[in-house]
């Protein structure tokens, strides 16, 4: 999504979280391919229309270039005053102030959380890219997309099993 873009919706996000309501928009940003049906289903499990807004609000940036515009015009598509006041907000904001190198433009496909491009935090042993993060340690990668789907690929060696329920034990040698 385009840095100013970005801006715009982190600039009024007050004022999106009181004014709109996400399941009203996630049929059109379906329809337009900004998000999957994985997406729909993690902001309809959120309890309050509150959270439900936070959760599409922090996905959008995350959904390519033309999430933003698809989001404006789900909003003008449901012909609701309180929409059109939000637009018209959004349009109105002062850009000035925004440095762009601020946001990072992560460049994920479509409707997915693959093809992502920027890192957002990084330490010794993990670090997240947008909705994915990836784990090293203990001669291992393991990878979590955000969407359900985790990759490991092992270094070197396997990692040890762990005892208790449900491991595998080696049996005990006999005695001669």
């Amino acid at each position: 999504m385009d840095p100013y873009d970005q801006a715009r919706l982190r600039k009024n996000h007050t004022k999106l979280m009181d004014n709109i309501e996400a399941p009203h928009l996630v049929n059109y940003l379906y329809e337009k391919e900004v998000l999957s049906i994985d997406d729909i289903e993690r902001i309809e499990a959120k309890a309050t229309t509150r959270d439900k807004n936070f959760q599409l609000l922090t996905m959008l940036p995350r959904r390519g270039e033309d999430a933003y515009g698809h989001f404006v015009a789900a909003m003008k598509d449901q012909k609701v005053s309180v929409y059109d006041e939000v637009v018209e907000l959004l349009e109105k904001t002062d850009m000035s102030d925004v440095d762009p190198k601020k946001f990072s433009s992560s460049s994920s496909s479509q409707g997915g959380a693959s093809g992502v491009t920027t890192f957002s935090r990084s330490t010794a042993n993990s670090m997240q890219i947008s909705n994915t993060s990836i784990v090293h340690g203990s001669g291992n990668i393991v990878i979590n997309t955000g969407s359900g789907c985790t990759i490991n690929r092992y270094t070197n060696t396997p990692p040890a099993r762990p005892a208790g329920r449900g491991a595998i034990k080696k049996p005990p040698e006999k005695r001669k």
